[in-house]
């Protein structure tokens, strides 16, 4: 892990230093960074100006981010912080629920209007 933590930095400098410019200059990825200029720009192309492809990735991300909440409850000091999250959705399940009734109808209106932008 430590590794990572030294070396990544340095990647992050070589990709804007040397690499960026690079590819700016091939033609099949010109249009690209013409359209992607600034880091909300860059994302919305990447998903391909999709919002469902874009909640799509906001939705992976946080489930993502809840895989590592014991690691990280561990290296903040609250070990049991699933056990706790644990505890309250079953005190009211309901919650779940709703959430995943929100997810799904944030979903199906991104698609619709795909749909209706596509006609």
């Amino acid at each position: 892990m430590i590794w990572l933590a030294l070396t990544l930095p340095g990647l992050i400098v070589a990709y804007f230093l040397f690499l960026r410019p690079v590819l700016h200059a091939i033609p099949a990825l010109k249009t690209f960074y013409d359209e992607a200029d600034g880091f909300w720009a860059k994302v919305w192309a990447i998903c391909g100006k999709s919002v469902t492809i874009a909640f799509s990735a906001f939705v992976q991300a946080v489930g993502w981010a809840l895989q590592w909440i014991d690691p990280l409850a561990s290296m903040l000091g609250d070990p049991d912080l699933k056990a706790q999250i644990t505890s309250t959705l079953q005190a009211n399940p309901q919650l779940l629920g709703y959430v995943l009734m929100g997810i799904s109808a944030i979903t199906i209106a991104a698609r619709l209007r795909s749909i209706a932008k596509a006609a």
